[in-house]
């Protein structure tokens, strides 16, 4: 009763009913899920600090990835237990980090500025439409080192249909019809890395043969530079899954997130007024936990796994292996024994306070936590502090939106409406 009582509240997106069942059958509770098998549902902090610590031998980050694996495909540093996975996050660290990061702050400002030009001027229209289009002209800038725009189109569009099959419900029935033993062929998805293929490994020939090469610092330059600790270098499909990997998780996540923080800033006018004085100042502090408390409120990912590869106790109980440990992220980043009036949207609870590293887990956590956490809020500090300095924005809608389950992201219902003009 109580598998199929979760099954239920998952598949039609109610993370209320979620919440419900969690708050009633406590921090852990196991039970057979779809074609997974046992699955574990962990909503304690001290629960995922055991989890995000354990060795990396005994709970498998990799496998647990889950429907987005389709996707990023079996070449993805996402996708790597370690060694392997070690390896390729060292090596794709410093572009997201550092002269790197700090390089591509005037490329973000400058899509916020060319996207508000091509927004409709006091008519409605979908923010999170919007942030997709702004965040994939990021991405695709500071990976591959573009300015033309002609350019940009060519070398995203590919990777557009690939990200919107990483937000169709396709992915998460093929991923559960394939653990059925079915639906082993995606042909769309095949034909979208065919023609990824065809745009990426000629760049990354050129880009090796480059002269110019050690001076750039653009994802993939810097990638096609890097050396790991044997000396050698990343292979041309190395490369290439790492640029799937990032294309694919430095979008649809922040794509969501610009728009539920719109959604909440234009319902709770205090804390926008705020975030505008900082955009006209330069400081960061009160915008930086915005971001904060929307992550907690409304993290773009449900949850974040790991599969047991041999018997795992944790609170109270032996985890079989082969069972999928499912860290519930919302239940962890409401837990009312850490915060007060956990369901409500209060920046300020972040103001000269870090976020506590088990209790606040929207990059998940261990050795698998988000490469790109800090990219992610550059991005978004910076687009953000661009748009309500340069333009004006209201809501369509009375209410805040509702939190629905899109494929394997938690999206607002409606897209964030609004209603813009520049100043």
């Amino acid at each position: 009763m109580l598998a199929a009582a979760y099954a239920a509240a998952y598949l039609a997106g109610g993370e209320r009913r979620m919440l419900e069942l969690i708050r009633r059958y406590g921090p852990i509770m196991t039970m057979p899920v779809l074609s997974l098998g046992d699955v574990a549902i962990v909503s304690d902090p001290e629960l995922v600090k055991q989890v995000f610590t354990a060795p990396p031998d005994v709970l498998l980050g990799g496998e647990g990835v889950g429907p987005a694996a389709a996707i990023y495909g079996s070449g993805s540093m996402f996708v790597q237990e370690e060694p392997e996975h070690l390896r390729r996050r060292k090596l794709l660290t410093p572009p997201l980090h550092g002269a790197a990061l700090s390089s591509y702050v005037p490329i973000m400002q400058n899509c916020a500025r060319a996207a508000m030009n091509g927004w409709p001027v006091d008519r409605p229209f979908e923010m999170l439409k919007a942030a997709r289009a702004l965040t994939l002209d990021v991405i695709v800038r500071v990976t591959f080192g573009v300015d033309d725009p002609e350019e940009v189109r060519r070398l995203g569009r590919p990777f557009e249909r690939l990200l919107n099959l990483g937000v169709s419900e396709q992915l998460t029935v093929r991923y559960a019809l394939r653990h059925l033993g079915a639906l082993r062929v995606w042909p769309q998805r095949a034909r979208a890395n065919d023609e990824i293929d065809g745009v990426v490994m000629p760049l990354i020939a050129r880009r090796r043969e480059d002269p110019r090469l050690g001076g750039q610092l653009d994802i993939l330059s810097l990638l096609t530079c890097a050396r790991g600790d044997d000396g050698e270098r990343l292979s041309d499909s190395e490369i290439r899954d790492d640029l799937i990997t990032l294309m694919l998780a430095g979008h649809e996540t922040t794509a969501t997130t610009l728009a539920w923080v719109f959604d909440l800033l234009l319902h709770h006018p205090d804390a926008l007024r705020r975030v505008q004085s900082e955009a006209l100042s330069g400081e960061e502090a009160f915008t930086t936990a915005v971001i904060h408390e929307t992550l907690r409120v409304r993290p773009p990912a449900p949850f974040t796994a790991r599969v047991a590869a041999q018997p795992f106790p944790i609170g109270g109980y032996l985890v079989e292996a082969g069972t999928r440990i499912v860290v519930h992220i919302i239940a962890i980043n409401r837990n009312p024994h850490t915060y007060e009036q956990p369901n409500e949207f209060r920046p300020e609870r972040f103001l000269g306070a870090r976020p506590e590293t088990y209790a606040w887990v929207p990059f998940g956590g261990g050795v698998k936590r988000c490469l790109g956490a800090a990219f992610s809020m550059r991005e978004l500090i910076t687009v953000l502090h661009t748009l309500l300095r340069e333009g004006e924005f209201s809501a369509v809608d009375e209410t805040p939106e509702r939190i629905v389950r899109r494929s394997i992201m938690l999206a607002p219902r409606n897209g964030t409406r609004v209603r813009f003009r520049l100043r």
